[in-house]
């Protein structure tokens, strides 16, 4: 009965509505002003004041290194960088004061920028254990009062040695049904290209139902690795089921999310886009039908939810060329909008993909990408990009902290027992460690429980590290006693369950007033349940209004994590809130 109460709250979202504009995701954000508080709240950022002064401690670390040990400009940065992320992107001989700037900072010949290139090799090498790519050569002309003088400069990726998938980007697939989502996927983790009947996407389906309509209709995760001079290291003998090898010689992963773009899946995409906690969205758009049906609500759900997004634009091969003007024009417009305000770069050489690699997580702008799966046109320019783009959380600062493991997935492995897998937002987990499992099933308690092994992208691992999606198999736990949306916790951490929690909202669209006792399907992380209204600072509220309230969920309490961001929804009424 309770499961029924949960079902019954779950409402049917429409690919387009029939009541005229202003009732889907994006639509909603896009037409907020200025003036209206949900305004402001869909403007701040997602890092909070704690990411900033990490960074903070970390620069000034970084400088004390610099005049500590006479090397070079920007070594200590360099090797700061290596040590907390295991890469970083910098320009060798820049003549600016950049922080990402390494070595003389006025390079007037080829000679001297090789000489310096070699030296920062070494010092990598020798105290980093990484290797150096350069990405690109350039000069730049200064007009002095005498003399033009020209000086010349290098873009140079600089990445620690087979970190065994430490470093990994998590990218969410999203965009409206027949885009080509698992298509591009299949291209790009099997260094294919598609046959324009489906050879591609076959590759990376997980049910035969989905084969046979060619629709996604579960969250599937595939790997992309890449080693550290940035050579992709997936073959088109790549399999998903046996990927340990190929992740273990890899330096970088990144983890595309494959979600399901049909009207009828859309629950299960706002679950893959919270609950998997991607760095960034990758939009699928198809030229030639443009931005239709569940492709605008995708967009609106990224928006909402502060994930920086590029969009690749495919099936330019078959796409007739008024078509495909109308949909540029279409999303450029969308791009501009005053609740959405950012800036649409075409990614058409190397210089595009720099400029946008290094900005993409600053969520002011929005790269687009040209590409065909069947041709291969723009794939290089992608593939580019996706070997430079960085990691958007502040995962090392997290790493000294009580652990804690969210679950989006269970299983019942023969042989195994129960295993759950989902991502470490915290800390560090090992073999053997006994953590708290909760909310239980039957009394909502928290239940110490211990960790048999841990699997990280298939390979057998003795410990998972904050950032990473591991599974772990659990002693003396069954199968009936897990389910999506618990979590695995330290007991210094002291975890309860709550029935309710308290939130600043924003209504971005709603077709009358909210009052006490209104219902809304939450998506906050792993959880997904419906909740009512039981109390707020206001009398009502109406589209574009922010007001401080406190849910009740209906059928179970829950973990809830103050600071965590979510949207909730209930047939046409959308918003957005962050638990306090």
């Amino acid at each position: 009965m309770a499961m029924a109460m949960a079902k019954g709250k779950e409402p049917m979202v429409r690919a387009e509505e029939e009541e005229g504009e202003g009732t889907g995701w994006a639509d909603a954000i896009t037409n907020l002003s200025e003036e209206q508080p949900a305004a402001s709240f869909c403007a701040s950022g997602r890092r909070g004041t704690e990411d900033e002064a990490g960074k903070e401690k970390w620069k000034g670390e970084a400088g004390k290194e610099r005049l500590e040990d006479g090397e070079e400009r920007g070594t200590g940065f360099v090797l700061i960088e290596l040590h907390k992320v295991g890469e970083v992107l910098v320009e060798v001989g820049s003549t600016s004061s950049s922080t990402h700037g390494w070595g003389p900072s006025a390079i007037e010949t080829e000679e001297e920028l090789e000489g310096a290139i070699e030296r920062l090799r070494e010092v990598a090498s020798r105290r980093g254990k990484a290797d150096v790519s350069v990405i690109r050569r350039r000069t730049t002309v200064v007009d002095d009062a005498e003399a033009k003088t020209r000086y010349h400069m290098a873009d140079v990726e600089v990445r620690r040695q087979q970190g065994g998938g430490h470093l990994e980007v998590r990218i969410a697939v999203v965009g409206n049904v027949d885009s080509g989502k698992s298509t591009m996927v299949g291209v790009l983790t099997r260094s294919m290209l598609d046959d324009g009947r489906g050879s591609a996407r076959e590759k990376v389906l997980k049910f035969t139902h989905e084969a046979q309509t060619g629709r996604t209709s579960s969250i599937g995760q595939h790997n992309l690795c890449i080693s550290s001079t940035g050579e992709i290291l997936n073959d088109s003998s790549f399999r998903q089921t046996q990927c340990g090898d190929v992740v273990a010689k890899a330096s970088k992963l990144i983890t595309f999310v494959d979600l399901a773009g049909h009207e009828k899946y859309f629950k299960t995409t706002a679950f893959g886009l919270t609950g998997n906690l991607p760095d960034y969205a990758m939009l699928i758009i198809g030229a030639n039908h443009g931005l239709i049906g569940m492709c605008k609500e995708h967009l609106g759900i990224a928006l909402a939810l502060k994930i920086p997004s590029f969009f690749v634009i495919t099936k330019v091969d078959i796409c007739p060329e008024h078509v495909f003007e109308n949909t540029m024009k279409s999303l450029h417009a969308i791009l501009k909008k005053p609740g959405v305000k950012k800036i649409p770069i075409m990614v058409r050489n190397q210089d595009d993909v720099m400029t946008c690699a290094r900005n993409l997580s600053s969520d002011t702008i929005a790269p687009i990408f040209l590409t065909s799966s069947v041709t291969g046109e723009g794939l290089d320019l992608l593939r580019q990009f996706l070997n430079l783009v960085p990691q958007r959380y502040e995962w090392f600062s997290k790493m000294s902290k009580e652990p804690e493991f969210i679950i989006d997935e269970t299983f019942a492995v023969p042989g195994v027992g129960t295993v759950v897998s989902g991502t470490l937002k915290s800390g560090s987990i090992g073999v053997n460690d006994t953590l708290l499992l909760g909310p239980d099933v039957a009394d909502s308690s928290f239940k110490p429980t211990s960790v048999k092994s841990i699997h990280y992208k298939r390979m057998v691992v003795d410990k998972a590290v904050a950032g990473q999606t591991a599974a772990l198999a659990l002693k003396k736990v069954k199968r009936n006693q897990v389910r999506k949306g618990q979590a695995l916790v330290s007991s210094r951490l002291q975890p309860k369950a709550a029935w309710e929690f308290d939130a600043d909202i924003a209504i971005l669209t709603h077709s009358t007033t909210i009052h006490l006792k209104y219902q809304a399907v939450i998506h906050c992380e792993i959880i997904r349940q419906a909740a009512k209204v039981v109390a707020m600072d206001c009398e009502k509220l109406r589209s574009g209004d922010r007001a401080i309230v406190r849910f009740r969920f209906l059928v179970r309490p829950e973990y809830v994590i103050r600071g965590t961001r979510f949207i909730f929804r209930e047939g046409k009424t959308k918003g957005i809130g962050m638990v306090i």
